[in-house]
Order: structure tokens, then sequence, then C-alpha cells
């Protein structure tokens, strides 16, 4: 598959990775993969979903309870953590690559998050992009969406990239942050969302010819 014909986007919490990935696939005709991953990795490893969040580089939802709790000002509400595992990292990541390749092999996909863009590195077809953005820009993005003050939005946002970088790290020991291993890297804080989706897809209309 030489045609260009995935887009994989990396993404720190609130640059607008999801919203900028949807986008694309809606303006390129092409399958939007994200959540379905997590899904299908589940199923693969016949445990539910929940049991794999933990695990996950993506943790929009254990910040979406959190920050749930932070903004009923509730300090003594009882706050239930995320299941405990049952897999291993390892073991996630082993069922995403594999889910990952085939819909790379497949191709026609924009797929968001799980290491996708360090997967699928070399591979040729596909588009890497890393979305990134100030800490005040996403910071204010936690704030607007989960009702957060300022103090706990900047403490969701720094514990999400932590654990996204140490996710990717540890399962593909490479840096995330590194802009050398994409072939595109956006500030959406300067880009703006719509600017930054229409980059990426202006780049796949010319690499498709």
């Amino acid at each position: 598959m030489d045609r260009m014909s995935v887009v994989a986007i990396s993404r720190q919490f609130g640059a607008g990775g999801a919203w900028v990935g949807r986008e694309v696939a809606q303006r390129l005709g092409l399958k939007y993969a994200d959540r379905e991953i997590l899904a299908e990795a589940a199923r693969a490893l016949n445990v539910e979903t929940d049991a794999l969040e933990p695990l996950e580089e993506r943790v929009r939802g254990f910040w979406e309870r959190l920050g749930g709790m932070f903004a009923l000002g509730a300090a003594d509400t009882p706050f239930m953590p995320p299941p405990l595992p049952v897999v291993s990292e390892t073991d996630l990541f082993a069922a995403e690559r594999e889910i990952i390749e085939a819909i790379a092999a497949h191709g026609d996909a924009v797929i968001v998050g799980r290491g996708a863009a360090h997967i699928l590195q070399g591979r040729p077809g596909v588009l890497r992009v890393f979305l990134h953005a100030p800490l005040s820009v996403r910071v204010s993005l936690a704030m607007q969406e989960y009702g957060l003050a300022d103090a706990s939005a900047t403490e969701v946002v720094r514990a999400s990239d932590a654990q996204r970088a140490r996710f990717v790290r540890k399962v593909t020991g490479r840096d995330w942050c590194d802009a050398a291993l994409y072939d595109l890297s956006l500030n959406t804080g300067t880009t703006g969302l719509e600017r930054a989706a229409a980059l990426v897809v202006e780049l796949m209309r010319h690499a498709r010819g």
C-alpha cells in the first residue's frame, strides 16, 4: 500500500486530537478509529472494556469522572478509582498493535492515539501527525469541558500528559513528544482546530495526488 491512505494522530490532552481526527475523516471520507480499538482489544482479551481503561493512554474517561468530582466541590464525595487491570500493559499493547496494523493494512482510516503513530512508523502510506498546544490553552479547554477550577484543570492536563508519555515510552521505547518521529507537528493553540484539520486534509490530498 504505497498511496497515502492512513492518518495516525498522536495528541496532547486538550490539543483537539479527537475533533481534528473526526473532521479529517469526514472531509476525506475515511473511517475514524479511536474508541472502537479499545473495545476490540477488550473482546480479543476476553475482558470488559472498563477493565482496560487504567492501562490506556486515553485517560479521558477517568478524568471526566475526577473532573466531575472537583466540579461538584464535594471534598468528601466518595470517588471510585478505575477498576484494577486484569491484563498487563504488554498484553493490551499487543492486542491494540494487531488491531491498528489490521486497520492500516486495510487503509482509508484516521487512527487517533494508542501509539498508532509509533506502531506504524516506517509503514508506507501513513501520515503521522502530532498535535500539541501550550499548557494554558489545554488547561482552558479542560476548564470549559469539565467545569474545573484552574488548579484542578492544570493537574488534570499534566497528569494526562505524564500518563500518555509513560505509556508510549514503556510499550514503544520512544519519546512521545519527539517531533522527528512525525511527518507533521502542529500547535493547535496557534493554528486553531479548524486550520489544523484543513492542513492535514490538504497534505493528504496532495500526497494522494
